[in-house]
This record gives structure tokens, C-alpha cells and sequence, in this order.
């Protein structure tokens, strides 16, 4: 079974026929308080008693909603198609001059001194990138202990800045980045989180174009024992805060987008606005660091000020994504080096940095 919300009783039965297909049994409909109606459907004969495990909720105010106010839009959940036009426009010049001109200027590395050859040996297969390895080697020469993995801390001590996720009610996350870099994973993690502190998690994605998609949050949402609100524009997400007044934790996917594209980024800006939300970017450890450079520079441009960082249990070389967020002047947020979802996130922090790089380095046996 899955709830669509609409702004009346034939909306939200059309959302559950274009969602299951013409077929769909309309099980249940109830007029919320906030004035829209909430359906309950299925694409099975309707079960003999309810199902204990919590469904996906949709919303599509999007095709519901008059051609006013500030999130105009027909797109649903296309995000290449643009919102609004002047967004569009605005993104792709700012990101322009970003790209071409923005980022840290390298330095001189002297490798004339044993302990920076020794950074260096651990640093650059890790494909970190000149103006972080010159950063890095810098900061190791303030270590005060002759040991690699010391050195290792100070550097990215010295070279990053730290700053977990502090769950709140009245702050909202949603979480950017490409394809497959494991946002709907990190989003599960985040309420798994937010409930084990006794915080309560209010869960929302617009990710549901990708391949399998919903039944991934119907897995997430099964093992959480919570709803995802699936939303298909900014509107949408206004019409599930207006109707549910959530008091956890609010978190919202977003699905991969192309910085590149001006209706992308204003989308994505839309959705930040509806919301009030912290955009957080979430990169894999590996990939192409140059393409993750560009990246975590447009981000910058919806706001983004942290980023959390996954797969680091899926490769060896993990100096991309911290590449990125070095240039992009990122805030470490949180780690991510298991695909369960029970086991969480970790802190970002320099000393697990540290041992990670020292653990692995590439193109060395034993």
C-alpha cells in the first residue's frame, strides 16, 4: 500500500493511478487538517488486514497546484526542466566565473626534506591533487612528534574544518550530489540517527525517477518503521510540512543532478527554499577528482557549506572527494565506510583520515 496527498479526493486518485498504473485499488481516503486529502492505494487486491510495516507516502501538489506563487512549475520531478527561468540563468553565469577562476593556488613542495618525502610517498597516490598535498605537507611541519601517522593528524587538522550534523527540528538537511554517490543511503543513516538519539526523523525524497528508486525506500522505510514522504516538486514539500507538522528531524533527498544545467540548479534551489533547508553535498571517497572539484565549486552557489563523504570501504585511493572539498572550501561533515545502514556514519574527524590513508597505500604490497 502507498498514501498519496493531494489537494482534493480525484487528484490524489489520479497521482495513484499515474504512480501503480489504471489499475489501482483505492483502499481508504481521509480529509487531513490542513485541508487536502490523504489516499490510500494498492496495485494488489486490497489485504485482509492492514500491513504493519509503515509505506512511502506520496505527494504531487506539482500538478495539482495553480500557475502562481513563487514555485511555478510543470516539471514534477524532471529536474532538468527549469523552474524558473531567471534561476537558471543566474546559476549558470555565477558557476561560470566559479569554475573558471575560483579554487586555492598551489604552492612549492621542497622535497628536499625527508619527512615531506614521506608525506608525499603516502599522499599522492591518493590522487589528492597538488594545492591539497602542498596544504597537507605545510601543516604536517607543525607536528611535534616524528611519527607519519601524527603528522598525518596535524595536517588535516590544520587544513580542514570539522563539523558533524547537530540534529534539530528547526534545521532542516537536504542532501545534494551525483548519481550514486549514496544519498538515499546516507539519508536512511542520518534518521537512523536522529531516532537513536530519541530526536524522531521526518523523511522526504524527490528521488524517485532512478531505477529502483522506490523500492530502495520502501526497504529504508520498512527497516526505520517510518514513512518517506515522497515529493515530486518544492511545492510538494511545502503541502507535506503544511499537512503533517512534523516535529523530527526533517531530511530531504534530492536525486542526482548535472551542475552544469541551469534549470538542475535552480530546482535544487527551489527545493532548499521550500523547506529552509542546509544543503549538505555527499561525495564518494573515489572518482574523478576533477569532475568533483567542479562540483563541489557549484554547489557552493545553493549554499552548500559541508559535505559528507561515502564508499570509503569501496576503494583504496579516497583523495578525490577530499580534493573537492578542499577547493570548495567544504566543511567535513560525516564519513560513511559500510553500506549498512545500522552501522551508521562516522564523525569526520583528522585522526580517522589519518589512519585511513596510512592503512592503504596504494601501490604498495603488504
Amino acid at each position: 500500500m502507498m498514501k498519496f496527498i493531494a489537494s482534493d479526493l480525484e487528484a490524489a486518485k489520479a497521482k495513484a493511478r499515474r504512480a501503480l498504473g489504471d489499475g489501482a485499488a483505492i483502499l481508504s481516503a481521509r480529509d487531513l487538517p490542513s485541508g487536502d486529502v490523504e489516499v490510500t492505494a494498492s496495485d494488489k487486491p486490497a489485504p485482509a488486514a492492514p500491513e504493519p510495516a509503515p509505506k512511502a507516502r506520496y505527494a504531487g501538489a506539482a500538478r495539482d497546484a495553480v500557475d502562481e506563487g513563487p514555485f511555478r512549475s510543470s516539471a514534477g520531478a524532471r529536474l532538468n526542466e527549469s523552474i524558473e527561468h531567471k534561476f537558471s540563468e543566474e546559476a549558470l553565469a555565477r558557476l561560470s566565473g566559479t569554475l573558471a577562476g575560483g579554487g586555492k593556488a598551489a604552492r612549492m613542495i621542497d622535497m628536499g626534506d625527508a619527512a615531506v618525502r614521506a608525506m608525499a610517498e603516502i599522499l599522492t597516490p591518493h590522487g589528492v591533487g597538488n594545492k591539497l598535498l602542498a596544504a597537507l605537507v605545510d601543516g604536517a611541519r607543525q607536528a611535534r612528534i616524528d611519527d607519519d601517522l601524527h603528522r598525518l593528524e596535524t595536517a588535516f587538522a590544520s587544513s580542514f574544518a570539522f563539523a558533524p550534523i547537530v540534529f534539530s527540528p528547526a534545521a532542516p538537511i537536504m542532501l545534494v550530489g551525483p548519481t550514486g554517490a549514496g544519498k538515499t543511503s546516507s539519508a536512511a543513516k542520518l534518521a537512523a540517527a536522529a531516532v537513536g538519539k530519541g530526536e524522531g526523523a521526518f523523511m522526504m525524497t524527490a528521488d524517485i525517477g532512478r531505477a529502483g528508486a522506490v523500492e530502495q525506500i520502501r526497504s529504508y522505510s520498512e527497516a526505520l518503521g517510518a514513512d518517506y514522504y515522497i515529493v515530486e516538486s518544492p511545492l510538494d514539500v511545502q503541502q507535506v510540512l503544511r499537512a503533517e507538522r512534523p516535529n523530527g528531524v526533517i531530511i530531504l533527498d534530492t536525486p542526482g543532478v548535472s551542475p552544469y544545467d541551469g534549470g538542475d540548479v535552480a530546482a535544487l534551489r527551489s527545493y532548499c527554499e521550500a523547506c529552509n533547508a542546509e544543503p549538505v553535498l555527499v561525495l564518494p571517497a573515489s572518482g574523478d577528482a576533477e569532475e568533483y572539484a567542479d562540483w563541489a565549486l557549484a554547489f557552493r552557489e545553493i549554499g552548500v557549506q559541508r559535505c559528507i563523504v561515502t564508499k570509503f570501504d569501496a576503494t583504496k585511493r579516497v583523495g578525490a572527494a577530499l580534493r573537492a572539498a578542499y577547493e570548495a572550501e567544504l566543511t567535513l561533515a560525516h564519513f560513511s565506510e559500510t553500506p549498512f545502514i545500522s552501522e551508521g556514519f562516522l564523525d569526520a574527524s583528522p585522526e580517522f583520515l589519518a589512519r585511513r590513508l596510512i592503512a592503504s597505500r596504494p601501490g604498495r604490497i603488504g
